[in-house]
């Protein structure tokens, strides 16, 4: 049976809704609306724009703001153009325009301006702020070089999340997450994000500003081997804006889905949910629900691949250091096996590369000298060292080489609320603004929570008992004794699924 790595990861965002208090006048001027103008919703109505229209787009005002509106750009029109001030009234229509402005016509002009006192209310309804739509127009020239943007995003978000991540957990401790599916999440709460919680999502995203084709090209970031779905889960009062639903559906496979009165009910629909999504690897992610809870959003990214090539099915025990002492760890070794490899200065790391299934490879950071802590090359990892890692990668040859590396399974929880916050994002629980999926703006994030279970084994018959390996001195060797970094590679897309550290193999 041929070897396999088996990780997957789930995302989980949670929110809650906060008071939702209204003043008497508010309520009276929303059922002070004229009819006729709320009735405006038809999409013959509205003009396309940007290349997609919305039937949520906020239409309702009240009869004095569209009045008062229409007076005053008459009056700027008129303004612009010399040619508009003719009072007709008192003028014949061959009358010379007197510039500047004659006494009559400024008369008119300010008569126009001014809302009338008779039939408009003294005060003006105040206007919603602008809100961007769901789904953006993404044209041709744009989703070409989505892509390559989209990779490059990733990539930096990568580098920044494993060093947020990594400062929130204690020292020396094992750590697996996927920043794929973290961004999976992020970018469909950016779907429907206004103001400055959509301008912090790109920025922590590491996206462009108003990134068009980001959804789209997400959706294209697929493999065989890699998994990824989404879910939203809301309560009946909650309404979810029909242009998000159909933006959701589209680009993420999944509509939202009502809960119901029964929290424990609740509970277990979204924890079958999950298990189903992750292989049963993941069979519990919640243990309790709020009875306020409102909106739930789900990402779950699963990945299954093989081995290129097989390792050698037989049990080897061997030293690993854990701690300044050396502990007695699973092995996994092959005499011959193709690994690309090499030692980078900067990291002061030795960095490997196995390929697996599906256009996928699991690479490994190792510090050169047992001498050297894993710290020390995590602090010399930024964006720019990293991407210039998998680009000598790319171009790096696969040779026979001794490799042997420890079997590992991992499983990682994370609160992520700790962490946006360590990567100076404050929205989820000061300011969120999630105008173009609902139009309650009285919601804050209660919980995020992101588990991963990695597993990295050979499968098979294992033998009890550890055999002695000769190895030929012209033979290249790649051995992991110590703690390492890791990584699972998209090779076509460019980009991390998986992202770790490993301690303490036995964990």
């Amino acid at each position: 049976m041929a070897s396999r790595l088996t990780p997957l990861t789930l995302l989980l965002l949670l929110l809650l809704g906060g008071d939702r208090a209204f003043s008497d006048s508010e309520a009276t001027s929303h059922s002070n609306q004229d009819p006729l103008v709320a009735q405006e919703k038809s999409r013959d109505s509205f003009p396309e724009r940007d290349g997609f229209w919305s039937p949520n787009e906020p239409t309702i005002q009240s009869t004095t703001s569209v009045s008062t509106k229409i007076t005053n750009d008459t009056a700027m029109d008129k303004v612009a153009n010399k040619s508009l001030i003719q009072p007709t009234a008192q003028l014949p229509m061959d009358s010379p325009i007197q510039s500047p402005l004659n006494s009559s016509s400024q008369s008119l002009l300010n008569s126009s301006s001014q809302p009338s006192t008779t039939s408009d209310p003294p005060t003006q309804a105040p206007t919603e702020p602008f809100c961007p739509e769901p789904l953006a127009w993404c044209s041709d020239s744009d989703r070409d070089s989505s892509e390559a943007l989209l990779s490059e995003a990733l990539t930096d978000f990568s580098v920044k999340l494993y060093h947020a991540i990594s400062a929130s957990k204690s020292a020396e401790t094992n750590m697996a997450f996927s920043p794929f599916s973290i961004a999976s999440l992020l970018t469909q709460v950016l779907l429907g994000a206004g103001d400055s919680t959509k301008s912090n999502l790109e920025k922590i995203l590491s996206y462009p500003e108003d990134f068009a084709c980001v959804h789209q090209a997400l959706k294209d970031f697929s493999s065989k081997g890699v998994t990824s779905v989404s879910q939203i889960f809301h309560s009946p009062d909650l309404a979810i804006r029909d242009a998000y639903v159909n933006a959701s559906q589209s680009l993420y496979g999944s509509s939202p889905r009502v809960l119901g009165p029964d929290s424990d009910a609740n509970l277990e629909l979204i924890n079958t949910w999950v298990a189903e999504n992750t292989n049963h690897k993941i069979s519990k992610l919640l243990d309790s629900l709020p009875s306020d809870t409102r909106l739930v959003l789900l990402n779950a990214v699963y990945l299954s691949a093989k081995w290129k090539k097989k390792f050698e099915q037989k049990k080897m025990m061997a030293p690993f250091l854990y701690k300044n002492s050396l502990i007695k760890v699973p092995m996994m070794n092959s005499k011959k096996y193709p690994v690309a490899h090499f030692s980078d200065q900067t990291l002061k790391a030795k960095v490997g590369q196995l390929e697996l299934s599906h256009n996928l490879s699991f690479v490994i950071m190792v510090p050169q000298s047992p001498k050297q802590q894993l710290e020390e090359m995590e602090e010399a990892l930024n964006p720019t060292v990293f991407k210039a890692i998998m680009r000598k990668l790319e171009l790096s040859k696969y040779q026979p080489t001794y490799l042997m590396i420890p079997r590992i399974k991992i499983k990682s929880s994370q609160d992520m609320l700790s962490v946006m916050e360590k990567l100076e994002f404050f929205d989820f629980s000061t300011d969120l603004n999630l105008c173009g999926l609902t139009e309650d703006p009285y919601l804050e994030v209660s919980a995020m929570k992101h588990e991963t279970v990695l597993e990295l084994t050979e499968t098979g018959v294992e033998a009890a008992a550890a055999s002695a390996i000769s190895v030929a001195r012209n033979l290249l060797i790649f051995e992991v004794k110590q703690p390492f970094l890791f990584l699972l590679w998209d090779q076509q897309h460019k980009f991390p699924v998986f992202m770790g550290r490993v301690y303490d193999p036995r964990a």
